[in-house]
């Protein structure tokens, strides 16, 4: 889900989204552009992070991840750059139904900016809602094709 040519397609709150660099497998440095915001009244913001997706014995799946610093993709002015602390994704089958899974979702952006705190907090809890939303869609086209 976290490779370019997947994300690009579910997640409608990314303008862009690529890999800058991958380092192995299941690890790699991505950018990632949002839309603006209110009619261009909250700027798109940028992130570049280290993503380590892992997998466990019993279908459980973890995507791990961190903002860096990445000399390769300096700040813009385009965007306002902003910090995600540890974050990630937890997804796992459900024991009563493994064709269903439990989705769960860590995260602890620093929007960056001069946005208000008020603004940022009323804006979190629907953008989550439709991280998840739009990540339940991208499974099912995936996996229906």
């Amino acid at each position: 889900m976290y490779l370019a040519k997947y994300r690009s397609k579910w997640d409608t709150a990314l303008k862009s989204y690529s890999i800058l660099e991958e380092i192995d497998e299941d690890t790699v440095i991505c950018h990632c552009i949002t839309h603006s915001y209110g009619m261009g009244i909250i700027s798109s913001r940028e992130f570049v992070d280290l993503i380590h997706i892992r997998r466990y014995d019993g279908g459980v799946i973890t995507t791990n991840s961190i903002s860096v610093d990445y000399d390769k993709c300096p700040v813009s002015s385009s965007h306002v750059r902003g910090f995600n602390n540890p974050c990630g994704y937890v997804c796992s089958p459900l024991p009563e139904n493994p064709e269903h899974s439990r989705l769960v979702v860590y995260i602890q952006p620093e929007l960056g900016g001069l946005l208000p705190r008020s603004v940022v907090e009323s804006a979190l809890p629907s953008n989550i809602v439709g991280l998840i939303s739009d990540a339940r869609q991208g499974i099912l086209n995936l996996l229906h094709g």
